[in-house]
């Protein structure tokens, strides 16, 4: 119930300022500059109000997957890299120095591939995003007691010590980007832990502001 609720308010905010701003384009007095940032308002409301929508769809499918979702060993060294490269052209538009070191003599992984895929794929996203120009980010993995420890590292904004227990709450946006980059839905975290949740993993994050975040995800390893 509380999270049907936030999930209300939070579509209900870009609907908002998108009849705000149609109420002020109806105004005849309204000059050709004032007309252009108010239809600009509205694009990007709309922009917010579809990542909103694809981000609570992504939690009902994940939802839908449990119990569905055979379990195969996973090789890191198979899937990682590829999504790394992926992201290296974004990477490298926006200056940022992008690597990654995943050994082959890791054990497998008892993660299912689509949700190894999807965690990478969303943090890769979030270092990247918070890192400016000139930054750097990293992703590594080694061997840790029972588990593959996955992890992310950039040289970014960081995160507030306050704000650290809730960056995997649903719809957490406590970082702030440049302000010609659209807003985040708040769920891609969120979606990272539940997958680590339900395949017996865990994440957690350690950072500091301006000089940058790391994020240790523990992978549980496949048990023949």
């Amino acid at each position: 119930d509380d999270f049907l609720n936030t999930v209300g308010q939070e579509l209900r905010a870009p609907l908002t300022s998108i009849k705000t701003a149609l109420t002020l384009l109806s105004s005849p007095s309204l000059k050709g500059p004032q007309r252009q940032r108010y239809m600009e308002m509205i694009g990007n409301e709309c922009d917010r109000q579809s990542t909103l929508i694809n981000g609570v769809l992504n939690l009902l499918q994940l939802e839908g997957e449990l119990g569905h979702v055979a379990v195969q060993p996973l090789q890191l060294a198979d899937v990682v890299p590829g999504v790394v490269s992926t992201y290296q052209p974004i990477a490298q538009e926006k200056g940022v120095m992008l690597a990654y070191t995943i050994s082959e003599n890791l054990p497998p992984t008892a993660c299912p591939e689509t949700w190894v895929r999807q965690i990478v794929i969303n943090l890769l996203h979030n270092c990247i995003r918070f890192t400016p120009q000139g930054g750097e980010v990293w992703v590594t993995a080694q061997l840790q007691h029972e588990f593959i420890e996955l992890q992310f590292r950039d040289t970014g904004i960081g995160i507030p010590s306050a704000d650290l227990p809730r960056v995997f709450d649903h719809f957490y946006r406590g970082r702030q980007v440049s302000d010609g980059e659209p807003e985040g839905a708040g769920l891609g975290l969120t979606i990272v832990q539940q997958l680590l949740l339900y395949c017996g993993g865990s994440i957690k994050v350690e950072s500091e502001l301006s000089k940058g975040s790391t994020f240790r995800v523990l992978l549980p390893i496949y048990q023949q």
